[in-house]
């Protein structure tokens, strides 16, 4: 799993809200992209997948 240039390692599965919990980081300003697939908040992501967590800005 890849966020701000670190990569984080998972050994279980689990659901988008935990994976943006566990890393304290708030469900409204970041996204999930699990290969290449924009994903929910609901979805579960398998542990070997691979994942990437984009920060949402806003520019105006």
């Amino acid at each position: 799993m890849y966020y701000e240039f670190k990569v984080y390692e998972f050994e279980e599965s689990f659901r988008g809200y935990e994976l943006l919990k566990r890393l304290n980081l708030n469900k409204e300003e970041h996204l999930i992209v699990v290969d290449g697939e924009l994903y929910t908040e609901d979805r579960v992501i398998k542990k070997d997948k691979e994942v990437k967590i984009v920060k949402v800005t806003s520019s105006g």
